[in-house]
């Protein structure tokens, strides 16, 4: 899966291809949420950098689609790998079961 990265840019225009893109309330900015790699004008912005409520629910909005996509397209991965798990959680179960009932 690719990594996304959140870049800023005063005002202007979206980058082809760009699905994910925020010009916040009142600013002269514009954020954009993306995989690809931008060059100037767009300047990175780190994950630390603390960010405005808008531009945080934006950037939450963003990932659960990213991720909800990513999910729909490995659905057979995901399904066997939680049939495994289920099936080893209700194995060592039934061995703790086991262990208790030998042990009264």
């Amino acid at each position: 899966m690719s990594t996304y990265k959140l870049y800023a840019t005063k005002t202007g225009e979206i980058p082809e291809g760009v699905e994910f893109s925020l010009r916040p309330c009142n600013t002269d900015y514009l954020l954009v949420f993306t995989d690809k790699e931008l060059k100037k004008p767009f300047v990175e912005i780190p994950p630390e950098t603390e960010l405005t409520e808008q531009e945080q629910a934006f950037v939450t909005r963003c990932k659960l689609e990213v991720n909800k996509r990513a999910m729909e397209q490995n659905k057979a991965s995901y399904l066997e790998f939680m049939n495994s798990f289920c099936d080893n959680l209700e194995n060592a179960l039934a061995e703790e079961k086991k262990k208790t009932e030998e042990e009264e």
